[in-house]
């Protein structure tokens, strides 16, 4: 805005009244204008409400509560097809947005990410298939086809996929309860079967948009259920530490086998010397790379496996080893189906439980990289890459998949930052197939356990539960619940009854939110808990309730008691209430139910002529009001103040007010109410020093007449744009209209979901204009 248009009277008032400044002109010399040039602050007009209500908001205002949607560039009106086309392709294929901005140093990070994480992957993926009683074979075939897909589908960068131990035992639980007496092929079978299944369901997922469905367990849950699980997998593991055949079962069972074993003395001492030896050797690898070699890896994984490998091809160490394994990239592999409707069912059940837990550890690491990297992920995405790499996978024979925490954070540290580093790790094991396979013929069980005992030791976490138990009860039930029923009734149901427990929680405390009693601080103008805060004053005969939550049909009873046990108290104390005023600032939205049960509540205290006063009132909550009929018929715009101090100043101190509906002006009446409003605001710098009058009919005299009438986001103000667009014969370009949006001082509601940043049709208005 330059000085000229600033000093003209009726000229436009710039849209900021903040000192902004000023550039030279491209032509002028340098010397003959300033550097910068401070715009001095311009003081605009003060509006005063007649009433501190809605009604003499809106009357000063304009309609507030009819606002447009945000921009979503999904549902964009003005893109052609081929753009939705190729939007929803890049949305669907993550690849094509950072593979034409790929540059060789993310090839570096990816390459030197991806190599170091595959020399930690090879024995952990040997391992893990173990957990799934499955050949070591079938580990490398899940770190291959897996890894190979998910960098088309996902969108994290720095997320590892392949075998992880949680996920291993969830699937040998699930298939072996399904096939409890299969021979090895109909067991296998049932592996890849359950593989396929689980990425359908999970790609279905997020085709329908359930990636939120993780939320609902809830954090203590998730920590209880995990460390269950890591003991669980620890003690599966006692067979190949005592060398002897101990049948697995819940956890209190499994130990009690495992301790009779020991106290028998049918125990194979060789392998404990093997299985210790190894844990003790990678334990110690690990604790002095972390004080003297923090910044490279010490790969104490590898090095217990060639070690014990090599150790035992030259020395009898009179233990089990994995024997032969088969060389060769997997060939395609089509899982037969179930037979009966029964074994469907069971199928599909336990699939779903394993999809659910695969998407919830990876969702929960690819979180964490996320925000440390900062970069945005899609949940739905996820779900979808996940699915289909577990479906890619399980017809190349892998089993089930999902992400790693210490392998993801391996690639962060090591600088890797696209999909890419995933590949190259699923090339250096498919290189290992083909040519190395044949070096882990003598690798001992019992170094095998020994890596995936060092490697779920941060999983058991009993710290958390006593933090818990400190900072939230509730919370170190869920804790407990999660621990105990999956230790004794196994993962499958101690997944299922830890999620029902969370969403329980959830429950009740929605159905059972805060309620407070307010009093004034002395003072001052400001409201807290009389509870709290004992020296807050009451004002005599009135109620002043707040509801901590949104009002819907599973707490709105609660609601309706905890007002009348408020007034009933009241009562007993020997004030008799005249006035409630109910805060509505928790109260964004209503529905059917609990809409029954206000008006209920409302008539009822109208009928002891109680009035009822809403305070800070949300606008979703005004139009599912006005949807219901009690916005006019029961509360009226004239009992809805703008804040509680309001409320007490002016609607407590004269009796009940019958609610005043709100006009139903003709076109010309609206329009000549909404350029009442914004000739408040645009009277011209020349006038500025005048007061607004308070009548809106000497407003509607002030105005000008081709004004854009109503505040930005006011049904009005959209429907003069429309008009002066008709006027000057078709739609307003974006010049025009900026320039004629410069041409007022647009100060709306500052209620932020009544302001939408949106130009008349419905795209976004550049940042200075808006």
């Amino acid at each position: 805005t330059d000085s000229s248009r600033r000093d003209a009277p009726g000229s436009a008032i710039p849209l900021s009244s903040r000192p902004a400044t000023v550039a030279p002109h491209a032509h002028a010399p340098a010397s003959a204008m300033p550097e910068t040039a401070e715009i001095p602050p311009i003081p605009l007009p003060q509006r005063e409400l007649s009433q501190p209500t809605e009604r003499g908001l809106r009357r000063l205002y304009g309609k507030g509560d009819e606002v447009q949607p945000l921009y979503d560039p999904d549902v964009d009106p003005t893109a052609t097809r081929l753009q939705k086309v190729q939007h929803e392709v890049t949305k669907r294929l993550p690849v094509l947005t950072w593979m034409p901005k790929y540059s060789l140093k993310d090839l570096k990070g990816d390459v030197v990410g991806g190599l170091t994480v595959s020399v930690v992957l090879i024995p952990q993926a040997i391992a893990y298939a173990l957990l799934v009683d499955l050949p070591p074979v079938y580990g490398l075939y899940t770190s291959l086809m897996p890894l190979l897909t998910y960098p088309f589908f996902g969108t994290s960068r720095q997320l590892c996929i392949g075998p992880f131990a949680l996920i291993s035992l969830v699937v040998a639980s699930v298939v072996g309860d399904i096939l409890p007496d299969a021979s090895p092929e109909e067991y296998i079978n049932g592996v890849l079967l359950v593989s396929v299944l689980a990425g359908l369901i999970q790609v279905l997922m997020g085709v329908l948009g359930l990636g939120m469905i993780s939320s609902f367990l809830a954090d203590s849950s998730i920590s209880g259920f995990t460390t269950a699980v890591a003991l669980i997998i620890m003690a599966s593991q006692l067979k190949y530490l005592f060398g002897t055949d101990i049948p697995r079962g819940n956890l209190p069972i499994t130990l009690y086998r495992g301790f009779e074993a020991l106290f028998t003395n049918n125990v194979n001492w060789w392998a404990v010397l093997v299985t210790g030896s190894a844990f003790v050797l990678m334990y110690t690898m690990k604790e002095l790379g972390r004080k003297f070699c923090k910044k490279i890896p010490l790969f104490e994984q590898l090095v217990a496996v060639v070690f014990f490998t090599g150790l035992a091809a030259g020395v009898d160490l009179k233990v089990d080893v994995i024997g032969e394994i088969p060389s060769g990239l997997p060939v395609p592999y089509a899982p037969s189906f179930p037979s009966t409707v029964a074994l469907w069912g069971a199928f599909l059940q336990g699939a779903a439980v394993i999809a659910f837990t695969s998407y919830l550890v990876t969702m929960s690491i690819v979180r964490i990289f996320a925000a440390k990297h900062g970069y945005p992920v899609d949940a739905n995405q996820e779900l979808i890459a996940l699915g289909a790499s577990n479906v890619v996978g399980g017809l190349f024979r892998a089993y089930p998949s999902s992400g790693s925490f210490s392998r993801s954070a391996i690639a962060s540290s090591l600088g890797a930052s696209t999909p890419t580093h995933s590949a190259i790790q699923a090339f250096v094991i498919g290189a290992v197939l083909l040519v190395l396979t044949p070096l882990f013929r003598t690798l001992p069980f019992g170094v095998l356990a020994a890596i995936i005992f060092a490697a779920l030791q941060s999983l058991v976490n009993f710290s958390r539960a006593k933090q818990l138990w400190k900072s939230s009860r509730p919370d170190f039930v869920l804790w407990m619940v999660g621990f105990l029923a999956t230790a004794i009734f196994g993962v499958q149901y101690g997944l299922i009854i830890s999620l029902i427990a969370s969403l329980g929680l959830l429950i009740m405390r929605s159905s059972r939110p805060r309620t407070v009693v307010l009093g004034r601080l002395p003072g001052s103008d400001i409201y807290r808990d009389v509870e709290r805060y004992p020296t807050a004053e009451r004002k005599p005969h009135v109620l002043i309730f707040r509801f901590d939550a949104p009002l819907h049909f599973a707490n709105a009873e609660f609601f309706a008691s905890a007002v009348r046990m408020a007034l009933r108290r009241m009562v007993k104390d020997g004030d008799d209430p005249t006035h409630v005023v109910i805060d509505c600032s928790s109260i964004h939205t209503i529905d059917a139910s609990a809409h029954s049960v206000l008006a209920a509540l409302v008539k009822e205290l109208h009928g002891d002529d109680i009035a009822v006063l809403l305070v800070s009132t949300r606008a979703p909550f005004r139009q599912s009001m006005a949807n219901f009929g009690s916005y006019d018929g029961l509360i009226g715009e004239n009992n809805m103040f703008l804040s509680i101090k309001d409320a007490v100043e002016s609607g407590c101190t004269v009796p009940r007010q019958d609610p005043i509906p709100r006009p139903v002006p003709n076109a010309e009446e609206e329009r000549e109410l909404s350029v009442s409003a914004s000739a408040a605001d645009a009277g011209g710098v020349a006038e500025q020093q005048q007061p607004v009058p308070a009548d809106p009919e000497q407003a509607h005299s002030a105005a000008p007449s081709d004004a854009i009438a109503g505040p930005v986001g006011s049904l009005a103000y959209h429907r003069s744009v429309r008009r002066r667009s008709g006027e000057t014969g078709g739609d307003l370009d974006d010049e025009t209209f900026g320039a004629q949006l410069d041409s007022v001082v647009v100060r709306g509601n500052d209620e932020r979901d009544d302001l939408p940043s949106r130009g008349h049709d419905g795209a976004d208005m550049p940042t200075a204009r808006r």
